[in-house]
């Protein structure tokens, strides 16, 4: 046995411990990186209206692990709010970083996630404890803040996709 099986075997454990899916195509290797756990499906832009006010999510993927949105509320034609938001992935779990009127940011973990459905969660925030985004069709984006499991204060903000770029 060479000297170097052994550090390719040790290099491809790392990658596989990582998520990363190995292959052999012929006698090339091939290494694809994991899945991402970022909600690729929140991408776009997306408006919905509620109580006299137009509000408006325009999400963007910075890179594999990174989603930036800008997100904005009108009332009778100006600018009400606005919030700055990310979604990171940190030790393998999506994070939902906002950052309301520019404020600092504040993070919600995914403690629940499918295809369609990802919940975000903050317990020792005020409000919201919970942020949760679902896919309830390919042209619809709902969202939700809420005071925890069971709470009764809750807000939802349904969504429908819209051309970027106005």
């Amino acid at each position: 046995m060479s000297v170097i099986q052994p550090i390719v075997s040790f290099v491809l454990a790392l990658f596989v411990a990582a998520g990363a899916t190995v292959a052999l195509a012929g006698r090339a290797l091939i290494l694809q990186p994991a899945a991402s756990v970022v909600p690729a499906w929140m991408l776009g832009c997306w408006a919905g209206e509620r109580g006299g006010e137009r509000f408006h999510e325009r999400w963007m993927q910075a890179d594999p692990s990174t989603l930036l949105a800008v997100s904005l509320t009108v009332k009778a034609g100006k600018m009400t709010a606005f919030e700055f938001l990310r979604v990171v992935v940190n030790d393998g779990k999506a994070v939902y970083v906002a950052q309301p009127g520019g404020a600092p940011p504040t993070e919600f973990v995914a403690t629940s996630q499918t295809t369609e459905r990802i919940v975000f969660e903050n317990p020792a925030h005020d409000f919201p404890k919970r942020v949760i985004y679902q896919r309830p069709g390919p042209d619809r984006l709902m969202a939700s803040i809420d005071g925890g499991q069971g709470s009764r204060e809750r807000a939802e903000f349904a969504m429908a996709r819209e051309p970027c770029g106005r």
